[in-house]
């Protein structure tokens, strides 16, 4: 049942499950994996300290440069997910489980980003990472494509979240599910989807934070395969 939406839907939160298998499967490299995490958490901290600054800029910038581009695991609420979507199938147009879909695609290609990284910092003996090392790893992986359309997923799903904040019935719906959700147990995932359209809802200019960070990015990972000393100074 469902359309192209919840058929990618299923297909990206299958890809999901299978990284989180690889992050808890006995011999991960879990401490290279933490190390590039919390470098590029720290990383995305300062490039978007200007836009952090901003009171109604801070909650869209965590929620896009956390909770899909900084590449975490967020493996309960992804089973939240997988639960929940018959109901959401129901409820929900194909349009939107696609943007969700696109969601969880952009977290998948994250994480597996994250996972070659690591293991290279493992094979490298890697314990301390800054720009020229970062750069040197991330040239390593050679998947320029994938890194692009990441970039790509980013602006697509913040024009998407831009049109769905206005779209009365999408607030009103994820907020009559909020009791619902946190009793039967999918809290964490109604978490992030009231977070996600709450944030959007709070930005004066959509448009301009979602080109800014896609104009940042884009930059960023140029100057990352050309080699350049300080890939992120602006």
């Amino acid at each position: 049942m469902g359309g192209d939406g919840a058929l990618k839907c299923r297909e990206m939160l299958a890809r999901n499950h299978r990284l989180a298998l690889r992050i808890c499967a006995p011999g991960f490299t879990l401490d290279s994996f933490t190390l590039l995490q919390q470098w590029q958490r720290e990383r995305l901290a300062s490039s978007y300290s200007d836009l952090r600054s901003q009171p109604g800029c801070r909650p869209a910038c965590d929620f896009f440069l956390s909770e899909l581009y900084g590449g975490l695991d967020f493996t309960e609420r992804d089973q939240d997910m997988e639960k929940v979507m018959p109901v959401m199938i129901r409820f929900l147009s194909d349009k939107i489980l696609m943007s969700l879909a696109d969601a969880f695609e952009l977290q998948a290609i994250s994480l597996e980003f994250d996972l070659e990284m690591a293991e290279i910092l493992r094979v490298q003996g890697l314990r301390k990472l800054n720009d020229a090392s970062y750069g040197a790893v991330y040239r390593r992986c050679n998947n320029r494509p994938l890194r692009e359309r990441q970039i790509r997923l980013i602006r697509q799903l913040g024009l998407d979240l831009a049109r769905l904040v206005h779209r009365r019935f999408m607030m009103q719906l994820v907020r009559l599910l909020r009791g619902p959700a946190h009793a039967t147990g999918f809290g964490k995932l109604q978490v992030f989807l009231e977070d996600g359209l709450g944030a959007f809802k709070k930005l004066d200019d959509p448009k301009l934070f979602i080109d800014t960070i896609y104009q940042r990015e884009s930059q960023s990972m140029q100057k990352l395969f050309d080699g350049e000393k300080h890939p992120f100074r602006l």
